[in-house]
């Protein structure tokens, strides 16, 4: 069977999104295709709040400018 199509490729990546936070709280993981189609979800994470960010990719191409991190995911997920 052909699994091209499934989710095949993933990866984290752990920061600190803000000097003023520790301990790696903020991620962004990457869900990827063997095609490099597929999402990048971002958990911002500062005092006193969270955010979660989502952004797809179509054969590698974001629908939204990735940050350095989101691309980090990325290329880990597929192996680069």
């Amino acid at each position: 069977r052909r699994v091209d199509s499934t989710v095949t490729n993933t990866a984290i990546v752990r920061y600190d999104a803000y000097e003023d936070t520790g301990g790696h709280q903020s991620a962004s993981l990457a869900l990827l295709d063997s095609g490099r189609t597929g999402l990048v979800l971002t958990a911002i994470q500062g005092r006193d709040y969270a955010r979660i960010y989502m952004k797809e990719l179509e054969r590698g191409h974001p629908s939204v400018a990735l940050s350095p991190e989101e691309q980090e995911a990325v290329e880990r997920a597929m192996g680069r």
